[in-house]
């Protein structure tokens, strides 16, 4: 009677694996979902680019929407900071005859000078999985058009350089912008568990600014010309998933 029992016990078993398998395998290919990101960029100018700042990083946040067949959706938004820059004489015709600029007292001026900017993408991409356990995660490519906005931040530490008040100073701080081009390739993970979710790579940056003040100062001339921005930089990305799976699917990926 027992052996009886055992039988039909592994009968069914073996009946109901292969479908369990294949609910499974089915629901763990791909997931829809949504993340949530972090962004932090190292990059290295090139073109006008480089000629105006050294390397320089960014950080930003944004929002990655992926199908279930694994194309994706994403915006972001970042914020450019650097202290590196490479036109160290833009200031020159402001140094007295005592060799710095001076403040409202004749005393040696206290400013400094930083790179700041942002620019923000609209991109489509896809991740190419290779795991049928976790197709979530595998390479990423991903390709997008948005905005750059750029500048040298000129900065009087007591307010006392009137060289450098809030109008005087446009006409230093080569302040561009323009339309921008963005691809990237790279490794995106997100765990099984949903704990670990991120992506690193190859970013690429072309831009087509302009000098939206028009006229430098100290060069006593108009710039009108076209610039070419490039940049190449390291991504890593941190993000917080949302999964828009039904519960059924749920419950057979993660039990």
């Amino acid at each position: 009677m027992n052996l009886k029992i055992t039988a039909r016990k592994l009968l069914t078993l073996c009946l109901t694996l292969p479908l369990l398998a294949g609910a499974q395998d089915k629901y763990m290919f791909s997931n829809k979902l949504v993340d949530l990101q972090f962004l932090y960029n190292y990059r290295v100018p090139s073109g006008s680019f480089g000629k105006t700042y050294g390397a320089f990083s960014s950080v930003g946040t944004g929002g990655l929407f992926k199908t279930k067949n694994n194309w994706v959706v994403s915006g972001e938004l970042n914020y450019l900071f650097g202290k590196e820059i490479k036109e160290v004489e833009i200031l020159n015709n402001l140094i007295c005859s005592g060799g710095y600029i001076s403040s409202i007292n004749g005393a040696p001026a206290n400013y400094s000078v930083f790179m700041r900017g942002i620019d923000a993408y609209i991109k489509v991409g896809r991740v190419i999985g290779f795991n049928k356990r976790n197709m979530n995660s595998g390479i990423f490519v991903q390709g997008g058009i948005g905005y750059i906005q750029h500048k040298i931040k000129l900065t009087p530490h007591d307010n006392d350089i009137p060289q450098l008040d809030a109008d005087y100073v446009k006409g230093y701080d080569r302040l561009s912008s323009g339309i921008a081009f963005n691809e990237f390739m790279g490794y995106i993970y997100h765990s099984r568990n949903r704990f670990v979710n991120l992506y690193f790579g190859l970013d690429l940056m072309q831009a087509q600014t302009y000098n939206r003040r028009a006229y430098n100062y100290d060069q006593a001339s108009f710039d009108l010309s076209k610039k070419m921005d490039y940049s190449t930089s390291f991504r890593f990305g941190w993000m917080i998933p949302i999964y828009l799976n039904t519960k059924e699917e749920n419950e057979f990926q993660f039990k």
